[in-house]
């Protein structure tokens, strides 16, 4: 995923750009929210003060739409341009004091559930134009035999017509139970729920890409996810 811009309900067309390797960290903070409103109210003060203000990442709040058993409610996801943002990250909250603040109010409305960091690998789209994405929890023996096959299948799909938002994979840095996460963007939920009709083994690529995998890849969850604001 990209540099996380405002919530847009608006779209301006679609483009591919090849992020293979690139040095974008995310960082994935779930909790179980009994006040919605008020962990938005949180996020906007924090992110309003001086030391939100200077800041070197950006963030949005997702809404779990649907995630099996897993408790959370709500997952911020914090976006790092590059690993000298996540240092200067440390040294900035360190001494925040508004950050403090911000933390004391979020735990009086939530309990957290989740602190994940992961690395993009490879991703595809322009991920801030998607208003609902579906996601997937997974462990990976060979992280390059596997990228070689998803590469293989998207291509496949892009070409013919079958993927038409974002999409891509992240390596789990730090955090359990799965090693990658991947993610596929649709322009709302019926564009994703469209998507996702075509992932079937009637696919012809789509089965290529599942029986090239399934001694490499196990899925640990699957999920949909919305956005609900985001600060930049």
């Amino acid at each position: 995923m990209k540099k996380i811009l405002l919530f847009l309900l608006a779209f301006s067309g679609f483009s591919f750009a090849d992020d293979h390797g690139s040095d974008i960290y995310y960082a994935y903070f779930g909790m179980t929210v009994s006040n919605p409103p008020a962990v938005v109210a949180a996020m906007d003060k924090f992110m309003a003060s001086e030391c939100g203000q200077t800041a070197p990442f950006s963030v949005a709040l997702m809404g779990e739409a649907f995630n099996g058993h897993e408790p959370q409610t709500h997952t911020f996801v914090v976006t790092y341009e590059g690993a000298q943002a996540l240092n200067d990250t440390f040294a900035t909250l360190s001494t925040c004091p508004e950050y403090g603040t911000f933390l004391t109010e979020l735990a009086a409305v939530s309990v957290p559930t989740e602190q994940t960091l992961a690395k993009s690998v490879y991703e595809a789209g322009d991920w801030t134009q998607d208003t609902a994405f579906a996601v997937f929890e997974v462990n990976v023996r060979n992280e390059a035999s596997y990228i070689d096959a998803y590469k293989k299948f998207t291509d496949a799909a892009i070409a013919n017509g079958q993927l038409t938002r974002s999409f891509g994979v992240e390596r789990v840095v730090a955090g359990d139970d799965y090693t990658h996460f991947a993610f596929i963007g649709g322009s709302d939920m019926a564009n994703l729920m469209a998507t996702m009709d075509l992932l079937n083994m009637d696919n012809a690529d789509f089965a290529e890409f599942q029986n090239s995998v399934r001694r490499n890849r196990s899925i640990v969850r699957r999920g949909i996810v919305t956005p609900i604001k985001a600060w930049d």
